[in-house]
């Protein structure tokens, strides 16, 4: 029996076909399950339940979070501000600052701060990690020392060590909380995925590597490094996404900036109405934005990987 190329075509309309209907039912899905989310929220918040004062209506948030993104009249009320305390420009009257810009008195110079101390803080704890395990690879003493010590803070929950770095450094040094933390768990996470990574690889291949004079250098680089770059960019997709929250969860502790303190601060007024949309509108705000980086995060696993039918796996 011979294959035609007309046959050969049809084959691949046919694969194509069944990719886009794939694509369009995956579409379908997403927007039914957001849809699907909207109208539980609606009914939790509608006025017949028993949530009503607790969980505001999806407009409601959305509206609170657009008119308080560049200025809050209420963070002005209570002189909250994101600005430095000595401005050349701020005149003091009375003992109090004055002719502060209105952007001072808003969510987003909060919320850019959380952003960029938590990406900081996830790329430094992924280089201080996958530095670590991979050249565990090349010297194996170094797994024989650092396994242990992480395995020991690894089963530590990480809800414990956040207060403490909190309560040891303080509040007034960003650098040893919220970084701090984010780095110490990112860094654990990418160790222990980066020697996973590495075990993973088919014992065959390396010994492959091997009878064909490869050396333990060529293997690390041809071998290894190849092999462990798609479930490494998987674990880096769930660090980051932990990052999210326990960033947020070490601001509403300590620092007096950040998307978490203004979590903290309109906890305060949980028994006003504007209280639960401003804490909704926040959490809801980070919910979407840990989305919109990992969906930008799997675009480029997808061509970091075209290679690997496990990086496209991940990448999904």
């Amino acid at each position: 029996m011979t294959t035609t190329g007309t046959d050969v075509l049809e084959v691949r309309a046919a694969a194509r076909r069944i990719r886009r209907r794939a694509q369009i039912a995956h579409v379908f899905h997403v927007v039914l399950g957001i849809v699907l989310f909207l109208l539980s929220w609606q009914f939790v918040a509608a006025p017949f339940s028993p949530l009503y004062n607790l969980v505001p209506a999806p407009i409601d948030a959305v509206t609170h979070f657009g008119e308080n993104l560049f200025f809050s009249e209420r963070m002005r009320e209570r002189f909250v501000h994101a600005c430095p305390d000595l401005l050349e420009e701020v005149a003091f009257q009375r003992g109090r600052m004055s002719a502060l810009p209105d952007h001072c008195f808003g969510y987003v110079l909060h919320l850019v701060r959380t952003t960029r101390n938590i990406l900081i803080a996830v790329g430094v704890g992924t280089i201080i990690g996958l530095g670590i395990g991979l050249s565990s690879l090349l010297l194996p003493w170094i797994a024989d020392l650092v396994t242990p010590i992480a395995g020991f803070f690894g089963t530590t929950p990480i809800f414990i060590v956040a207060p403490f770095f909190v309560i040891w450094f303080g509040i007034e040094y960003p650098l040893l909380t919220t970084i701090g933390v984010v780095a110490f768990y990112t860094t654990l996470l990418m160790y222990f995925f980066s020697r996973r990574a590495a075990e993973n690889i088919p014992a065959g291949i390396i010994e492959s590597a091997l009878t064909r004079g490869g050396n333990r250098r060529s293997i690390f680089r041809w071998v290894y490094l190849r092999g462990t770059i798609p479930e490494i960019a998987a674990g880096f997709r769930i660090a980051l996404a932990g990052a999210w929250g326990l960033g947020t969860l070490v601001e509403v502790l300590g620092p007096q900036m950040g998307g978490g303190f203004l979590i903290r601060m309109w906890s305060y007024a949980m028994g006003l109405q504007e209280g639960p949309t401003a804490v909704v509108s926040l959490i809801v705000f980070f919910a979407v934005l840990a989305v919109v980086i990992d969906g930008i995060l799997v675009l480029v696993i997808r061509l970091m990987t075209r290679w690997s039918e496990a990086g496209r796996r991940l990448g999904l």
